[in-house]
C-alpha cells in the first residue's frame, strides 16, 4: 500500500518554478515584461522610458546592446 504524499503548497510550487528557471521574478523580469508591453502598445500605456534600466530593457527586445 502506498501512502499518499502531502499536497504541495502553491508557494512551494512557485518557488520551485523560479529555481528551475521556468518563470522569472524580480525587478529585471518586471522591466522586461513592461518593455514588451510598451513595445507592443506604445507610450500610451506607461509613457516614455523613465530610466536607463527601462531603456536597456526596451533595447534588448531588438537585440540592441548599445543602450
Amino acid at each position: 500500500m502506498t501512502i499518499p504524499s502531502a499536497p504541495i503548497t502553491d508557494a512551494a510550487r512557485i518557488l520551485g518554478q523560479i529555481q528551475r528557471g521556468e518563470i522569472r521574478a524580480g525587478a529585471d523580469a518586471a522591466r522586461e515584461i513592461a518593455a514588451r508591453h510598451q513595445a507592443a502598445y506604445g507610450n500610451a500605456v506607461w509613457g516614455p522610458a523613465p530610466d536607463d534600466a527601462w531603456a536597456d530593457a526596451l533595447a534588448s527586445l531588438n537585440g540592441d546592446t548599445s543602450a
